[in-house]
C-alpha cells in the first residue's frame, strides 16, 4: 500500500471521470451535493463532505494545503478534519482514483 504524509501531492487518476449533481444523487440518498467517480472498473459515490477534498486534489497542493483548504471550506479546525481526510485519501489511493505525484509529475504540472 502506498503511504503518504502532509508533504505528499496527490493527482486524480487520468482514467477517472467525475460528475457532480444529479448523477451522484441518483445513486445514493447521501450523495446530494456529492460527486460520482467512474472508471472502467467501477463507480464510486462521494458524499458532499468527501467531495470537498476531492475537488481540492489538483496535483499541485500537498496534503498539508489540502487539509487547510478543507478546514477553511467546512469551517472546522484542521485537527478535526485531519483523520477523516487522511482516511478518504487512503481509500482514494487504494481504489486507484488518485496517485502520489512523482517528481516528473510535479515538474510537468508546475511548468504549465
Amino acid at each position: 500500500m502506498t503511504t503518504f504524509n502532509d508533504d505528499t501531492i496527490l493527482i486524480r487518476g487520468l482514467d477517472v471521470t467525475a460528475r457532480r449533481g444529479e448523477a451522484a444523487a441518483d445513486l445514493s440518498d447521501r450523495a446530494a451535493g456529492g460527486v460520482l467517480l467512474e472508471t472502467l472498473m467501477g463507480r464510486y459515490v462521494l458524499d458532499s463532505d468527501a467531495a470537498v477534498p476531492w475537488l481540492l486534489i489538483d496535483g499541485r497542493r500537498d496534503v498539508r494545503h489540502l487539509l487547510d483548504g478543507v478546514a477553511e471550506r467546512v469551517g472546522l479546525p484542521v485537527d478535526e478534519i485531519r483523520r477523516p481526510t487522511y482516511e478518504l485519501c487512503r481509500q482514494l489511493l487504494e481504489y486507484g482514483l488518485v496517485t502520489v505525484a512523482t517528481p516528473a509529475d510535479i515538474d510537468a504540472l508546475t511548468r504549465r
